[in-house]
């Protein structure tokens, strides 16, 4: 059996990790020093505060996390910060590659542009780069309690800054049925760059049309999808197509989008050719990391080393990082002698 020390040295990949729900309770404690902003000296308490109870009524109790951490994200210094925070948190998790999503309307409060937390965001990537074995790169986030013109502008924005940490887009929040039709000209200026990519938060509460309309609206990968589970035709569906589902294990049950780990369909989307990777969602809020939801995976559904190693391929393959960079890291998986 995979024991989680293995499974911390095995070259990771991870494609789903907010950075407002995984910065460490003693980092942003550090960050309200810096901005001299009031926060608990007990860690604990602060931590409290940071973590999802282990299961949540709905997807929106699990969300109302971020409300605490949020006034803490609205300086660039407290963004880089934050940012290579969740980078080095990767490294010690044997992470070798991470695609870090956020909202930048979100740290916006007190007077920041688009372009200034995106680059407050890469700078911090970009500095636990040069001093970790760790490669970064952003995701945008367009949050869905915004209107799409909004989005647009937010999306337009970020991509002006041709910054080349920004790989793909996404729009995340509390999710509503057939919301990929509300949102079609925020999409459209992501499909029609060329340069990035999209991956949407469907199917993670519920709606399965969620997925079809994201497929078909050009998303290559999809967060969660767990709405397909116990679905055979959803799933024979997911199956055929060429996406990738950001699976987020801890996360799903917290929600309550399913009961338990033993619960959680990667038997059989293993089983039916169904692609997918493992994520944390938020290292923070669901206090766990990589390793962790992998290792769940090996006592609840019996992962193997050729299942973990397949399961960080899809995660290199379906990334949104250049060429060169995905051949290397398959390269480092391939060889990795347990």
């Amino acid at each position: 059996m995979l024991k989680h020390s293995e499974i911390k040295l095995f070259p990771k990949a991870e494609l789903h990790c907010h950075l407002d729900g995984s910065i460490r309770p003693k980092t942003l404690q550090k960050i309200a020093a810096v901005q001299g902003l009031v926060i608990s000296d007990d860690l604990e308490e602060v931590a409290s505060n940071m973590q999802a109870p282990r299961t949540c009524k709905n997807l929106e109790e699990y969300l109302t996390c971020f409300d605490y951490v949020l006034p803490y994200l609205q300086t660039e210094t407290s963004l880089e910060m934050a940012a290579y925070d969740v980078m080095e948190q990767a490294a010690e998790d044997g992470i070798r590659y991470i695609e870090i999503r956020f909202a930048p309307t979100l740290s916006m409060r007190n007077g920041l542009s688009v372009e200034q937390t995106v680059k407050a965001v890469a700078t911090g990537i970009a500095k636990a780069e040069r001093e970790y074995p760790v490669y970064g790169n952003i995701l945008v986030i367009g949050m869905r309690s915004r209107v799409s013109q909004e989005i647009v502008g937010t999306f337009t924005k970020a991509l002006s800054t041709k910054n080349e940490k920004i790989v793909g887009f996404d729009l995340a929040g509390a999710e509503k049925d057939l919301f990929v039709r509300d949102y079609e000209e925020a999409i459209e200026v992501v499909t029609s760059h060329g340069n990035v990519a999209l991956t949407l938060h469907a199917g993670e509460c519920g709606c399965i049309q969620n997925m079809y309309d994201a497929i078909e609206a050009g998303a290559t990968r999809l967060g969660h999808g767990i709405a397909i589970n116990g679905d055979e035709k959803a799933t024979a569906y997911m199956a055929k197509k060429d996406v990738c589902i950001e699976s987020c294990p801890t996360s799903n049950v917290q929600t309550r989008a399913i009961d338990s780990l033993k619960e959680y369909p990667m038997r059989e989307w293993l089983e039916k050719g169904v692609t997918f990777c493992i994520n944390t969602d938020n290292k923070t809020v669901s206090n766990t990391t990589l390793s962790n939801e992998y290792h769940l995976l090996v006592e609840n559904h019996d992962l193997t080393t050729e299942e973990l190693r397949e399961l960080n391929q899809n995660a290199v393959s379906y990334s949104f990082a250049k060429k060169e960079l995905k051949e290397q890291l398959l390269s480092e998986m391939t060889d990795f002698t347990f």
